[in-house]
């Protein structure tokens, strides 16, 4: 049970790296666009780069249990930046 929620949840935190990746990779190769603002965003987004290589490592034999906190922490800190970012736009 404890092996498959460790794998549902690297499995998002790889999905959701598959939009920010670029995104992170666009807003450096620009220079932050017009006035520098998206550099606002980068570091929420390098923020979230971060926890890509513990979910990749999640799925070796190896590493499993190891990095199975740190996935924890990084979806929940995801979801945080995420909630935080729609919640600030309506506000």
């Amino acid at each position: 049970m404890i092996s498959r929620r460790n794998k549902i949840i690297a499995f998002l935190i790889i999905s959701i790296n598959i939009y920010f990746i670029p995104v992170s990779i666009s807003i450096i190769l620009s220079n932050g666009g017009p006035e520098g603002v998206s550099y606002w965003v980068l570091p929420f987004s390098i923020l979230i780069n971060l926890f890509f290589v513990p979910a990749v490592l999640s799925f070796k034999k190896n590493f499993e249990q190891r990095v199975s906190r740190i996935n924890e922490v990084g979806i929940a800190m995801i979801v945080l930046i995420l909630v935080l970012g729609i919640v600030s736009i309506y506000i």
